[in-house]
């Protein structure tokens, strides 16, 4: 039965009875035309909306939604709606399913899961030497981190928020946390990680599966964080160099040799890390870096690194791996089918081994925090000292030239840079090996 139009309130409607048996009730709302409460005779009461829903000319009952679930001020906001896409000649029902489909891409679409499809690409990318540590970086510092027990101790609370709903106060809340630990140098790398993650989800072929209209980094920089990227300046001192070379010796292969090399090249820590057999040319005393290892900016340059005496001997002492599951990487755990990676552990004990051996000839004696970078610039420094021509030293440590002169000049400097790494070379073996009173000859090269 249709009953005459009358203002719906919410204690009308709640005090209404059911229909008699077999039949229903409707009452239409003088407020909004079109909307009504229909009433069945088991007492259920559910909103409706009357009217002509693209593309059909008739006029037709729609449920809007059950009474108290859905209470009238919502029902008529929702009907108002409903009236505002008929206007525009779109039939509710359409809209009502992109609206679904469009929350259930966004709970696919997390910020986690984006991060994962991240993940699988970076390392795809042509001349992409940190993946491996970008991807440790990512999941401890913006997803979840866990102690040594693989407890977890803390999570990214928008992790699971859809990435089209990441604000940038999210990502500044996170990032401060980060800085506030301390860990300013953290907060910085991580910030840099969520930039490129919402600029690759930003990408023409990306951004619409995601969902993602706006980028929440695009006005951020690392000021608004109080942050800047650290320079680093710190070289090692003559009693440090020594300390190390002892840590070195102290440390078993992989790692000692593998120390060693970092200080009689001066190359990059991946560089070394990633070594193998075959780049190693024994009869020219030559180390040829591939390009997918080497950071110059062209795919297709190598470093042309000429060795030292000492340097070659520390080679010629490591044992080879045999058999067909071998692999022919020069520092392994894994008979050389990988390369090592992962040092912040073998980092730490580096520094304990340094430490004791500063405190053997000094027990105050304290080691200032430093990174297995700086043993790169040390080496730079040091070739500076030596009176090694500047070019030659940045062609060393594999800066090498620059502009045009890396067109016209194709000189390769391979005398000159053997020349350099000889004198550090035994600059090194004096650091190491002061003048002994005795005259003992202390073995230099030798392995761990």
């Amino acid at each position: 039965m249709r009953h005459p139009p009358k203002k719906l309130t919410e204690l009308g409607i709640a005090a209404l009875k059911a229909a008699k048996a077999g039949d229903r009730d409707e009452y239409p709302d003088a407020i909004l035309r079109g909307l009504a409460l229909r009433v069945t005779d088991k007492g259920k009461k559910t909103f409706v909306l009357v009217a002509r829903f693209p593309p059909s000319k008739n006029p037709t009952r729609r449920a809007i939604g059950e009474y108290p679930a859905v209470k009238l001020e919502g029902a008529r906001e929702e009907a108002r709606r409903w009236l505002h896409l008929i206007a525009k000649g779109v039939d509710p029902k359409e809209d009502i399913e992109r609206t679904r489909a469009e929350n259930a891409r966004k709970r696919e679409n997390s910020f986690l899961a984006v991060v994962e499809d991240y993940l699988k690409d970076i390392p795809t990318r042509k001349r992409n030497r940190h993946a491996e540590q970008d991807e440790r970086e990512i999941r401890r510092e913006l997803l979840e981190r866990k102690d040594k027990a693989g407890k977890l101790v803390w999570s990214n609370p928008w992790a699971k928020k859809a990435i089209a709903d990441v604000t940038d106060a999210d990502i500044a809340e996170l990032i401060g946390e980060i800085r506030d630990r301390p860990a300013p140098g953290m907060a910085y790398n991580s910030w840099g990680h969520v930039k490129a993650i919402f600029s690759w989800a930003m990408g023409p072929e990306r951004r619409q599966g995601y969902g993602l209209t706006i980028n929440p980094t695009l006005n951020l920089q690392p000021k608004h964080f109080k942050l800047s990227k650290t320079i680093r300046t710190r070289v090692l001192t003559d009693d440090e160099i020594r300390a190390y070379w002892a840590a070195a010796d102290a440390t078993p292969y992989p790692l000692g040799p593998f120390f060693k090399l970092l200080m009689l090249t001066g190359q990059r820590k991946n560089e070394v890390a990633g070594a193998r057999w075959p780049e190693i040319s024994h009869n020219r005393g030559l180390w040829t870096v591939p390009p997918e290892r080497f950071k110059s900016g062209d795919d297709n340059l190598s470093h042309i690194l000429p060795l030292s005496e000492d340097a070659i001997a520390l080679l010629n002492a490591l044992d080879r791996f045999d058999g067909e599951a071998s692999g022919d990487c020069l520092f392994s755990t894994t008979d050389g089918k990988k390369p090592i990676n992962g040092f912040s552990r073998a980092k730490s004990a580096l520094d304990e081994e340094m430490l004791k051996a500063l405190r053997a000839a000094d027990p105050e004696a304290s080691l200032p925090d430093w990174v297995l970078h700086d043993v790169r610039r040390t080496v730079r420094t040091r070739l500076s000292g030596l009176r090694v021509n500047s070019e030659v030293a940045e062609m060393v440590i594999g800066h090498g030239k620059k502009g045009l002169q890396r067109v016209y000049d194709q000189h390769t400097f391979e005398p000159e840079m053997r020349e350099a790494l000889d004198r550090w070379a035994a600059e090194l073996k004096r650091i190491v090996s002061p003048s002994d009173p005795a005259g003992n000859v202390v073995e230099f090269a030798r392995p761990a």
